[in-house]
């Protein structure tokens, strides 16, 4: 298979993921273990951070969008956040949370600065 085509898959499928598991309901996940709040946010800064890694391989394929890469790739991953966010308004026992948003953006951008360094 093409690498590009790859990438584009793989990149989809770890979307799809993300939505599927934000369609569960809030009392699917175990909300009562000690510090939930902090583990809520590492996992989302966790679970962005792979969607910014695969971002930045699925759009270095483009030889377009090479001089703002990291940008894009970052941007990506926060816009998909966002609308993640605004999906779990529609889900029973979920919530759009700005905090979740903001964990979504660092995860997304450490994985990239790493590369920068």
């Amino acid at each position: 298979m093409n690498k590009i085509i790859f990438n584009w898959v793989l990149l989809i499928l770890y979307m799809f993921f993300i939505f599927y598991f934000s369609s569960f309901d809030k009392i699917f996940i175990v909300e009562k273990s000690p510090n939930f709040y902090l583990k809520d946010k590492l996992l989302h800064v966790l679970e962005y951070s792979i969607l910014g890694f695969l971002t930045y391989n699925t759009f270095r394929q483009h030889e377009f969008l090479n001089k703002k890469i990291f940008f894009y790739s970052i941007m990506f991953a926060t816009i998909y956040g966002i609308t993640d966010e605004l999906h779990q308004l529609f889900v029973f026992n979920r919530e759009f949370s700005i905090f979740d948003i903001i964990a979504d953006y660092l995860g997304s951008s450490l994985v990239l600065i790493k590369k920068l360094l």
